[in-house]
Protein backbone atom coordinates (compact mmCIF):
# COMPACT_ATOMS: atom_id res chain seq x y z
CA UNK A 1 0.00 0.00 0.00
CA UNK A 2 1.09 3.66 -0.86
CA UNK A 3 2.27 5.86 1.99
CA UNK A 4 0.03 8.61 2.43
CA UNK A 5 0.92 11.96 1.20
CA UNK A 6 -0.23 15.59 1.32
CA UNK A 7 0.74 18.10 -1.20
CA UNK A 8 4.03 19.84 0.53
CA UNK A 9 4.30 23.86 1.08
CA UNK A 10 7.89 24.91 2.17
CA UNK A 11 7.98 28.56 3.80
CA UNK A 12 11.96 29.39 3.15
CA UNK A 13 12.81 32.54 4.38
CA UNK A 14 14.77 34.59 7.38
CA UNK A 15 13.36 35.87 10.59
CA UNK A 16 10.07 37.11 8.46
CA UNK A 17 9.11 33.42 7.76
CA UNK A 18 10.18 32.04 11.68
CA UNK A 19 8.18 34.18 13.19
CA UNK A 20 5.42 33.39 10.54
CA UNK A 21 4.00 30.56 12.85
CA UNK A 22 3.17 33.04 15.72
CA UNK A 23 -0.53 34.31 16.79
CA UNK A 24 -0.65 36.35 14.42
CA UNK A 25 1.70 35.40 11.24
CA UNK A 26 0.64 34.70 7.64
CA UNK A 27 2.32 31.08 8.24
CA UNK A 28 0.12 30.22 10.86
CA UNK A 29 -3.35 31.53 9.18
CA UNK A 30 -2.08 29.87 5.70
CA UNK A 31 -1.62 26.39 7.49
CA UNK A 32 -5.44 26.92 8.86
CA UNK A 33 -6.39 27.69 5.41
CA UNK A 34 -4.52 24.22 4.32
CA UNK A 35 -5.48 21.99 6.62
CA UNK A 36 -6.57 18.93 5.16
CA UNK A 37 -5.30 20.42 1.87
CA UNK A 38 -1.99 20.32 2.16
CA UNK A 39 1.44 20.15 4.91
CA UNK A 40 3.20 23.99 5.70
CA UNK A 41 6.72 22.91 6.41
CA UNK A 42 8.38 25.91 7.92
CA UNK A 43 12.13 26.58 7.76
CA UNK A 44 12.75 29.96 8.75
CA UNK A 45 15.66 31.52 10.34
CA UNK A 46 16.36 34.63 11.78
CA UNK A 47 18.92 36.71 10.36
CA UNK A 48 19.94 35.01 7.39
CA UNK A 49 20.50 36.30 3.96
CA UNK A 50 21.05 34.45 0.36
CA UNK A 51 24.45 33.61 0.75
CA UNK A 52 22.99 31.39 3.84
CA UNK A 53 20.67 30.12 2.16
CA UNK A 54 22.64 29.11 -0.70
CA UNK A 55 24.50 27.05 1.44
CA UNK A 56 22.03 24.50 2.29
CA UNK A 57 19.82 24.54 -0.44
CA UNK A 58 20.39 21.00 -1.44
CA UNK A 59 20.69 19.53 1.95
CA UNK A 60 17.23 20.91 2.48
CA UNK A 61 16.01 19.92 -0.77
CA UNK A 62 17.88 17.24 -1.96
CA UNK A 63 17.52 16.52 -5.40
CA UNK A 64 16.82 12.61 -4.60
CA UNK A 65 13.82 12.96 -2.17
CA UNK A 66 10.91 10.71 -3.06
CA UNK A 67 8.33 13.37 -2.22
CA UNK A 68 9.67 17.05 -3.61
CA UNK A 69 7.35 20.20 -2.49
CA UNK A 70 4.37 21.47 -4.68
CA UNK A 71 5.33 25.05 -3.46
CA UNK A 72 8.02 27.00 -1.79
CA UNK A 73 7.47 30.19 -0.84
CA UNK A 74 11.02 31.95 -0.78
CA UNK A 75 11.38 34.76 1.43
CA UNK A 76 14.99 36.62 1.63
CA UNK A 77 16.08 40.38 0.92
CA UNK A 78 15.49 42.60 4.25
CA UNK A 79 18.80 40.88 5.71
CA UNK A 80 21.20 41.33 1.90
CA UNK A 81 19.75 44.79 2.02
CA UNK A 82 21.43 46.18 5.51
CA UNK A 83 24.51 48.51 5.08
CA UNK A 84 28.00 47.23 4.25
CA UNK A 85 30.12 46.95 7.54
CA UNK A 86 34.05 48.37 7.29
CA UNK A 87 34.93 44.74 8.41
CA UNK A 88 32.67 43.05 5.92
CA UNK A 89 31.47 41.33 8.68
CA UNK A 90 27.45 41.33 8.74
CA UNK A 91 24.18 40.54 6.63
CA UNK A 92 24.83 42.30 3.59
CA UNK A 93 24.88 40.82 0.42
CA UNK A 94 25.75 43.09 -2.55
CA UNK A 95 22.91 43.55 -4.88
CA UNK A 96 23.65 41.82 -8.04
CA UNK A 97 24.89 38.97 -5.78
CA UNK A 98 21.78 39.20 -4.01
CA UNK A 99 20.00 38.74 -7.97
CA UNK A 100 22.42 35.82 -8.58
CA UNK A 101 21.76 34.04 -5.17
CA UNK A 102 18.12 34.43 -5.92
CA UNK A 103 18.18 33.43 -9.10
CA UNK A 104 20.12 30.65 -8.57
CA UNK A 105 17.71 29.09 -5.61
CA UNK A 106 13.99 29.91 -7.47
CA UNK A 107 16.30 27.86 -10.63
CA UNK A 108 17.17 25.10 -8.42
CA UNK A 109 13.69 24.67 -6.94
CA UNK A 110 11.67 24.63 -9.97
CA UNK A 111 13.89 21.71 -11.36
CA UNK A 112 13.21 19.71 -8.08
CA UNK A 113 10.07 18.37 -9.98
CA UNK A 114 7.65 19.06 -13.02
CA UNK A 115 5.04 20.24 -10.56
CA UNK A 116 7.16 22.24 -7.67
CA UNK A 117 5.71 25.92 -8.01
CA UNK A 118 7.98 28.48 -6.77
CA UNK A 119 7.06 32.37 -5.19
CA UNK A 120 9.24 35.17 -4.35
CA UNK A 121 9.03 37.21 -1.80
CA UNK A 122 10.21 40.88 -1.66
CA UNK A 123 11.86 42.71 1.12
CA UNK A 124 9.26 45.03 2.93
CA UNK A 125 9.46 48.74 3.20
CA UNK A 126 11.47 50.23 5.79
CA UNK A 127 10.60 53.07 8.69
CA UNK A 128 13.62 54.53 9.32
CA UNK A 129 12.66 55.98 12.38
CA UNK A 130 11.42 52.81 13.14
CA UNK A 131 14.64 51.24 12.95
CA UNK A 132 16.59 53.92 15.10
CA UNK A 133 14.04 53.88 17.95
CA UNK A 134 14.28 50.18 17.99
CA UNK A 135 18.09 49.86 18.21
CA UNK A 136 17.98 52.86 21.02
CA UNK A 137 15.86 50.12 23.18
CA UNK A 138 18.23 47.55 22.47
CA UNK A 139 21.89 49.40 22.55
CA UNK A 140 21.39 52.65 23.95
CA UNK A 141 21.40 56.01 22.58
CA UNK A 142 24.60 55.51 20.86
CA UNK A 143 22.96 53.02 18.40
CA UNK A 144 20.90 55.15 17.52
CA UNK A 145 22.79 57.62 15.51
CA UNK A 146 23.38 54.69 12.91
CA UNK A 147 20.41 53.21 10.79
CA UNK A 148 20.89 49.83 9.37
CA UNK A 149 18.94 49.57 6.88
CA UNK A 150 16.91 52.07 4.60
CA UNK A 151 13.35 52.33 2.53
CA UNK A 152 15.53 52.89 -0.62
CA UNK A 153 17.62 50.21 -0.36
CA UNK A 154 15.03 47.96 0.19
CA UNK A 155 13.06 49.02 -3.20
CA UNK A 156 16.21 48.55 -5.05
CA UNK A 157 16.43 44.77 -3.42
CA UNK A 158 12.90 44.46 -4.08
CA UNK A 159 13.04 45.40 -7.66
CA UNK A 160 15.88 43.07 -8.26
CA UNK A 161 13.48 40.42 -6.38
CA UNK A 162 10.77 41.23 -8.87
CA UNK A 163 13.13 41.48 -12.04
CA UNK A 164 14.07 37.65 -11.31
CA UNK A 165 10.66 36.60 -10.79
CA UNK A 166 10.16 37.80 -14.39
CA UNK A 167 13.11 35.93 -15.56
CA UNK A 168 12.10 32.41 -14.57
CA UNK A 169 8.50 33.10 -14.40
CA UNK A 170 8.04 32.29 -10.99
CA UNK A 171 5.46 34.20 -9.28
CA UNK A 172 5.95 37.19 -6.62
CA UNK A 173 4.57 39.29 -3.92
CA UNK A 174 5.80 42.59 -4.05
CA UNK A 175 5.72 43.45 -0.14
CA UNK A 176 7.58 46.63 -1.06
CA UNK A 177 4.70 48.38 -2.52
CA UNK A 178 1.64 46.86 -1.64
CA UNK A 179 2.24 47.68 2.19
CA UNK A 180 2.31 51.38 1.61
CA UNK A 181 -0.26 51.36 -0.15
CA UNK A 182 -1.71 50.77 3.72
CA UNK A 183 -2.49 54.00 5.72
CA UNK A 184 -0.53 54.69 8.05
CA UNK A 185 1.72 51.45 7.26
CA UNK A 186 4.49 52.41 8.83
CA UNK A 187 3.68 51.86 12.09
CA UNK A 188 0.31 49.78 11.54
CA UNK A 189 1.90 47.19 9.23
CA UNK A 190 5.58 47.43 10.97
CA UNK A 191 6.71 46.71 14.26
CA UNK A 192 9.84 47.87 14.55
CA UNK A 193 10.95 49.59 11.43
CA UNK A 194 11.11 46.52 9.37
CA UNK A 195 9.29 43.14 10.71
CA UNK A 196 5.70 42.87 10.19
CA UNK A 197 2.97 43.53 12.72
CA UNK A 198 -0.44 41.36 12.45
CA UNK A 199 -2.01 43.57 9.96
CA UNK A 200 1.53 42.82 7.94
CA UNK A 201 1.41 39.40 8.13
CA UNK A 202 -2.32 40.06 6.73
CA UNK A 203 -1.26 41.79 3.96
CA UNK A 204 1.30 39.39 2.91
CA UNK A 205 -1.03 36.38 3.19
CA UNK A 206 -3.54 37.58 1.25
CA UNK A 207 -0.97 38.96 -1.40
CA UNK A 208 0.15 35.35 -1.14
CA UNK A 209 -3.22 33.71 -1.69
CA UNK A 210 -4.10 36.00 -4.93
CA UNK A 211 -0.59 35.34 -6.54
CA UNK A 212 -2.18 31.28 -6.06
CA UNK A 213 -5.42 32.16 -7.05
CA UNK A 214 -4.51 33.26 -9.73
CA UNK A 215 -1.63 31.28 -11.13
CA UNK A 216 -2.29 28.78 -14.13
CA UNK A 217 -0.71 26.15 -12.72
CA UNK A 218 -2.02 22.39 -13.03
CA UNK A 219 -3.63 21.51 -10.30
CA UNK A 220 -4.44 24.65 -8.55
CA UNK A 221 -2.70 25.28 -5.61
CA UNK A 222 -5.33 27.62 -4.40
CA UNK A 223 -6.84 26.63 -1.04
CA UNK A 224 -10.36 26.94 -2.59
CA UNK A 225 -9.54 24.58 -5.34
CA UNK A 226 -7.99 21.88 -4.03
CA UNK A 227 -9.74 18.81 -2.00
CA UNK A 228 -10.04 18.28 1.65
CA UNK A 229 -8.14 15.34 2.34
CA UNK A 230 -10.17 11.93 2.64
CA UNK A 231 -12.92 13.50 2.20
CA UNK A 232 -14.86 10.41 0.75
CA UNK A 233 -18.16 9.55 2.45
CA UNK A 234 -18.16 7.23 5.54
CA UNK A 235 -20.40 5.01 7.53
CA UNK A 236 -18.12 6.73 10.26
CA UNK A 237 -19.62 10.22 9.86
CA UNK A 238 -21.36 11.76 12.12
CA UNK A 239 -25.20 11.47 12.77
CA UNK A 240 -27.54 13.44 14.58
CA UNK A 241 -30.23 11.48 16.40
CA UNK A 242 -32.86 13.16 15.14
CA UNK A 243 -31.64 11.38 11.47
CA UNK A 244 -32.91 8.24 12.40
CA UNK A 245 -35.79 8.64 14.90
CA UNK A 246 -39.88 8.69 14.17
CA UNK A 247 -41.65 11.62 14.73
Amino acid sequence: MAAHHRPLFVLFGASMTEFSFQPGGWGAALTDLYSRKADILLRGFRGWNTRRALAVLEQFFPKNSPTQPALVVVFFGANDASFPMPSGRGQHVPIQEFKENLQHIASYLKGLSETTRVILVTAPPIYEEGRLNDTRKKWGEKAGDFVDRTNERAKKYAEACIAVSMELDVGVVDLWTTIQQKEKWQTECLSDGMHLTPLGNMVLLNELLQVMKTATWTPSLYWESMPDDLSEPSPYDYVHPSWEMDD
